[in-house]
């Protein structure tokens, strides 16, 4: 009877301790269910964790070149006039420019030359003092191999920092992209759209001054080819002007 007795109770421990939501004793394979567990998701976060890494270091890379990425470009204006009022929103034409490019954009040296009435106008537009120096630096910027603008920067190096200067001795960078949009704001002085060289489509004329004191140092002639719009002109398209665009004629 005893036995009895002790083999009815067995199963009716184990069904009440089913219905208190514990498991009934098992092998080997429920002891290591949980750690498994643990581990599959440690696994999956330490993934996630990585993949976040590696887009963080790619956007890093990205804006250390100057690269851009495809999905933040923005279509290229139509008009001279839509060029126009996208560089009254910045003051660096550079960052204007690079908002449309997928690549970084870049400055080919021409000469280091403008004509005398040109250096007047400079120096009386930023009040240089007799003792200072003006440099010329006349490029064109590029996007990959298309010619988007010429520029002449009449600038007086005096008034910039020796970073600033070091980076103007090259002749592969864009002159805001050297000074640092940060580090000046852009005082428009005029812009026309006729009576410019084949193949120009926007003249801007404009002084640069430092934003801490707001003190002029360059004086800036700028020139847009056709290759920067959107809709391009039929002769510039059949000649390919867009990449092998001739400089101007001085301003």
């Amino acid at each position: 009877m005893i036995s009895v007795r002790t083999s009815k109770s067995l199963p009716t421990k184990m069904t009440g301790t089913i219905h208190k939501g514990h498991p009934p004793l098992c092998g080997v394979t429920c002891f290591w269910q949980g750690p498994s567990l643990r581990r599959s998701r440690i696994l999956t976060r330490m993934r996630l964790f990585c993949m976040a890494g590696l887009l963080l270091a790619s956007t890093a890379a990205q804006a250390r070149s100057g690269q851009t990425n495809p999905h933040d470009l923005t279509p290229r204006p139509s008009t001279p006039t839509a060029l126009a009022h996208e560089l009254e929103q910045r003051d660096s034409a550079t960052a204007t420019l690079q908002q449309h490019c997928p690549l970084p954009i870049t400055a080919r040296l021409l000469d280091r030359h403008a004509s005398a009435p040109l250096q007047q106008d400079a120096l009386r537009a930023l009040q240089a003092l007799p003792t200072e120096q003006l440099e010329i630096r006349h490029v064109q910027l590029l996007c990959g191999k298309e010619v988007w603008s010429e520029a002449w920067n009449l600038y007086l190096p005096d008034r910039l920092t020796s970073d600033a200067r070091h980076r103007l001795a090259s002749g592969h960078i864009p002159f805001g992209k050297a000074i640092g949009e940060r580090n000046f704001i852009r005082q428009r002085l005029n812009s026309r759209i006729t009576g410019l060289p084949l193949g120009i489509e926007l003249e801007n004329r404009a002084i640069l001054r430092r934003r801490t004191d707001k003190q002029g140092f360059s004086y800036l002639i700028e020139r847009y080819t056709t290759a920067a719009f959107e809709v391009r002109k039929m002769q510039a398209t059949n000649s390919d002007a867009g990449h092998h665009q001739e400089p101007a004629s001085g301003p």
